[in-house]
């Protein structure tokens, strides 16, 4: 299980590298702007700038007040200071490298602000989570015990592939905070429900002593 998180995590991050590398900053900046236009469809203006404003204070405070961002943009990119401090160096990759580099931390800063942005899409999906999980799992344990009355053997297929299933939307859901195209908001309440089910089927098919 260890492993495999680690190769989760490992993935996850070249995920995030792939699309700093090669993703353009008008490709980010479109799917951003896909993504405003279905949440707007789908919860309205008024929810979709709410869940705007609570992204941007988000990430102003985590990365522009503590100096994160500048920090990485100085470090990557000289200061015009630095550039006439470097006698016969002034104007290397002044047109062509840093240029580049800065193309590239745009995209990654833009990468943070929309998994931040999705996160807070995720989040707000909570209260409905909370009160449609209980009524699956309560009908799991019901049918559970019915086949422990009935001396019916559970099926340890169901229960290990139900698993996967809630293993398998969790790391989408992990996942998708990066992805380099627009994510449907419905896709957050279809993968509660999906959760919600294989919860159900793993608990009616757990094995009848724990």
């Amino acid at each position: 299980m260890q492993r495999n998180l680690l190769l989760s995590l490992l993935i996850w991050l070249l995920e995030i590298i792939l699309v700093a590398s090669f993703v353009s900053d008008r490709w980010t900046r479109e799917i951003q702007a896909a993504e405003d236009r279905m949440l707007v469809a789908y919860i309205g203006v008024e929810k979709e700038s709410e869940i705007r404003e609570t992204s941007q204070k988000w990430f102003d405070r985590l990365f522009v007040r503590t100096g994160i961002k500048e920090s990485i943009y100085r470090y990557f990119i000289p200061t015009e200071r630095e550039r006439q401090l470097s006698k016969g160096f002034e104007d290397v990759g002044r047109h062509d490298l840093f240029p580049f580099i800065q193309s590239r931390l745009d995209v990654l800063m833009d990468t943070v602000y929309q998994m931040i942005k999705r996160f807070i899409m995720a989040w707000i999906w909570l209260p409905f989570f909370m009160v449609t999980l209980p009524p699956f799992v309560v009908d799991g344990l019901i049918r559970r015990k019915v086949s422990q009355t009935n001396f019916d053997y559970p099926s340890p297929l169901a229960h290990r592939y139900s698993l996967y299933v809630i293993l398998g939307a969790v790391y989408l859901l992990f996942m998708g905070l990066t992805l380099p195209f627009p994510i449907p908001p419905q896709s957050i309440p279809v993968g509660i429900f999906v959760v919600a089910f294989a919860m159900n089927v793993l608990l009616a098919n757990t094995q009848k002593r724990i």
